[in-house]
């Protein structure tokens, strides 16, 4: 099996603990070491305290490029905040090419930086220019299920956003079916989605007994799933998401509720459960559930439980996933192993914490 060493940018963070906690037993992984210059020189476990014995790092300030030059399977990932990778993007080319890094290493970036390939796109989702926009459309958009093919060798990936990620895998089954207009999406997340750093409206005394929702119409995450659904051939469609914050740490639940075609007729919840089942068959962190999904049945691992509920043409599919894992640092991981021709679940098949 590769052996792979990795260096985690932006450790420090909740996105680099859940690398480490998953890369830390992953069988290909021969070493890590982690960068966060506001903790350098303190152990690991001081910042997140569940990898004490497991991980006896310590964060350091600098990457050593030539630790990781040594190695035959070298691998960034980033989980910087967002446009931090960017900025620095050209000058850790340089830095890279130096060591003879430059064509080898695997850099898998956890931030949206480069998620979308359109300076316009992006500024049109961020509201501000992209710092590096010659780059766009350098990197392979990481929705494993989407991308599994083109994520074969890649060496440059995007992971997605969460909330994108819960809604595209809803919506990827059905996304070429023509004529599916209103597409309503509601979308709940938990506090951890916005970072180890409280701000307001995401600190705890805020919003543990408080639900609400934010950025009705304007969150960021759909401009990702609009680049799905035309990419599948969506014509005349309208993506209407409105994400909530919900007093709970992990976890994204969306629904997405659509007029099945006028053409297509009524539409049972079997056979559109079916045509769920066939084409997630084969992928292993996507479940077809009954009922609802449930998102302490996933939290903590890396599977996505979707749901269908129909009546007549209306049509409801739920989706749920743990925000850290199947949003972030999992499907991270997964990308990692398609990249290298591991078995896409290594190191990632664990049950969720339940209850």
């Amino acid at each position: 099996m590769t052996q792979a060493h990795i260096y985690i940018l932006g450790a420090s963070g909740f996105g680099g603990g859940e690398l480490l906690r998953i890369l830390s037993g992953h069988p290909a992984v021969a070493g890590i070491r982690v960068v966060s210059r506001h903790h350098a020189g303190e152990p690991v476990h001081k910042v997140h305290p569940h990898l004490r014995g497991l991980v006896d790092a310590r964060f350091e300030a600098e990457p050593d490029w030539r630790w990781l030059a040594d190695s035959r399977q070298p691998v960034v990932f980033s989980a910087l905040g967002h446009g931090e990778l960017a900025t620095q993007f050209l000058a850790l080319e340089k830095k890279w090419a130096e060591v003879g890094l430059a064509d080898r290493v695997m850099l898998v970036d956890l931030s949206s930086d480069f998620r979308l390939d359109h300076p316009g796109r992006y500024a049109g989702a961020y509201g501000k220019p992209h710092p590096a926009p010659d780059l766009l459309g350098t990197f392979t958009y990481g929705l494993t299920e989407w991308k599994r093919e083109e994520l074969k060798g890649a060496r440059r990936i995007a992971n997605p956003g969460c909330f994108a990620t819960a809604v595209q895998l809803a919506l990827l089954p059905i996304a070429s079916t023509p004529g599916l207009g209103l597409l309503a999406v509601s979308g709940v997340t938990g506090s951890s989605g916005s970072g180890s750093l409280p701000g307001e409206g995401t600190h705890h005394p805020t919003r543990a007994h408080d639900f609400r929702a934010y950025k009705p119409l304007e969150h960021q995450h759909e401009a990702e799933v609009e680049v799905m659904l035309v990419a599948h051939g969506a014509q005349r469609h309208r993506l209407a998401f409105v994400p909530h914050s919900a007093p709970m740490v992990r976890g994204i639940f969306a629904t997405v509720q659509f007029e099945w075609p006028e053409h297509g007729g009524a539409v049972v919840t079997q056979s559109l459960t079916e045509k769920f089942r066939r084409y997630y068959e084969g992928s292993k962190f996507v479940r077809i559930v009954e009922g609802t999904p449930r998102i302490a049945a996933v939290t903590g691992s890396n599977f996505c439980d979707i749901s269908v509920a129909t009546k007549g043409r209306s049509v409801a599919v739920m989706a749920a996933l743990d925000n850290l894992v199947k949003g972030m640092a999992g499907q991270a991981v997964q990308n990692f192993n398609v990249s290298l021709g591991l078995p896409e679940d290594t190191g990632l098949r664990h049950a969720a914490c339940y209850p």
